[in-house]
């Protein structure tokens, strides 16, 4: 995530107990879904960078693939195309020697609906998520996870 190296965050701690063990590195988008990762993804990670092949690559989204497309039809992305997307990176990956044992996929968080919509309304538009289809995709990233043969990390469920 864009976000998680600032003070406090999850990437920060992340490095700070990886120091010296390995470069923790951040490549996150806020507001992005898959289908436009998928179309930057070749521009970050490539054949026969200069860096070591990774330990591991994770890919974390849904969020915005989510969205629901009648309030927030830039961000939403078709379930099926979601999971469609997710293989292609892990594909892409693959063919730049990165093996599917090296690459972690997140699934999407659940979501806190009424502290979502006060967001929402701060901002002028109506609720633009739903806890229950969140859970879709967390579901159909799992799926993705199996039929790809790469680790899982569900926090969809952790954080039930």
């Amino acid at each position: 995530m864009q976000f998680s190296f600032q003070q406090g965050g999850w990437g920060a701690s992340l490095a700070d107990r990886l120091v010296r063990k390995c470069d923790v590195l951040n490549r996150g988008f806020s507001g992005y879904n898959t289908r436009w990762a998928k179309i930057i993804l070749p521009r970050l990670i490539r054949k026969g960078n200069s860096l070591d092949i990774p330990v591991a690559v994770t890919i974390f989204f849904g969020a915005n693939d989510s969205a629901l497309k009648d309030e927030n039809p830039k961000q939403h992305i078709p379930l099926e195309e979601y999971a469609a997307n997710l293989k292609s990176m892990v594909q892409y990956l693959k063919s730049v020697d990165i093996p599917e044992n090296r690459v972690i996929l997140i699934t999407p968080t659940p979501l806190c609906e009424t502290a979502w919509e006060e967001q929402c309304i701060i901002q002028g538009c109506k609720l633009n998520r739903l806890n229950s289809v969140v859970g879709e995709y967390a579901n159909a990233c799992l799926q993705v996870a199996q039929d790809c043969g790469t680790d899982v990390l569900d926090l969809w469920t952790l954080m039930q």
